[in-house]
């Protein structure tokens, strides 16, 4: 997507949690480059210090934040407020995944998996509102669901119930804060290869037998779609740029669909 064709209030603040690495990352290049200044949080120190090298050290900002804890989300969101002077973009990208079986899904996996991918979208997005509704209607969220929080997917009970949570926190906030010029928006990608859980997703598939080697699942994965191709982080940060711009300013309380088509049928 050519960023010049979207509109972008000047200046934007954002915070990105899961901002190290796949669709997080993604999307922290294309708000440098759109002139924004970002706090990258991550949980993972090692990729936080592989992007500190990465930007101009007063556009990207990187923080250690974990997702699932209130104090850290609550120093975090903070700490971002007073490196930005304030907060009118936040994409909660940081997720967790894991093929299991149902009997087979421990107590302790189930809670971190929802902890991370619904507790955390809601820990972020509760303590940052409040600066986004003082942001003169420059208030923005995108969370990352998922095509598995919209179908039920074998395998997938735990996953697909955090994602389905996050398409209805979305709906339900954008309820909610609509009348403080906040929108509040999600993408639903389908798997895509080239992030961190994209290869925990690839491995597993193997593992199950969905393929002869890497290369089969991914051959079988792209012709699954009806646009016969795998989906990119590029698919995704750019659905998400769109929602963070001034060009989708009627839009609020949607997930979007990025996934080649694989709902349509």
């Amino acid at each position: 997507m050519n960023q010049q064709l979207l509109q972008f209030a000047p200046d934007r603040r954002a915070l990105v949690t899961g901002g190290a690495s796949g669709f997080g990352l993604g999307v922290v290049d294309r708000l440098v480059a759109v002139g924004a200044r970002v706090v990258a949080a991550d949980i993972n120190p090692d990729a936080l210090r592989t992007i500190a090298d990465r930007y101009p050290h007063d556009a990207v900002f990187p923080l250690e934040m974990d997702v699932r804890e209130d104090e850290s989300v609550r120093a975090g969101v903070a700490t971002a407020v007073g490196l930005l002077g304030g907060l009118d973009t936040v994409v909660n990208s940081a997720g967790v995944f894991q093929f299991r079986a149902l009997e087979e899904i421990s107590t302790r996996e189930w809670d971190w998996i929802l902890d991370v991918n619904l507790r955390g979208t809601f820990l972020v997005t509760r303590e940052a509102m409040p600066h986004l509704k003082a942001s003169s209607d420059r208030g923005r969220v995108v969370n990352v669901a998922s095509d598995a929080g919209k179908r039920g997917w074998p395998l997938l009970a735990a996953y697909s119930t955090s994602k389905f949570g996050v398409v209805g926190f979305t709906q339900a906030v954008a309820a909610e804060v609509g009348p403080s010029g906040v929108r509040v928006n999600a993408v639903c990608p389908a798997t895509v290869a080239d992030t961190g859980m994209g290869q925990v997703v690839l491995r597993q598939k193997v593992e199950l037998g969905w393929g002869t080697d890497a290369e089969d699942v991914l051959r079988r994965g792209a012709n699954s779609f009806p646009l016969r191709r795998l989906g990119t982080v590029a698919d995704v940060a750019d659905a998400i740029m769109f929602l963070i711009s001034d060009n989708s300013s009627w839009i609020s309380g949607e997930s979007i669909n990025v996934d080649g088509g694989s709902l349509a049928g």
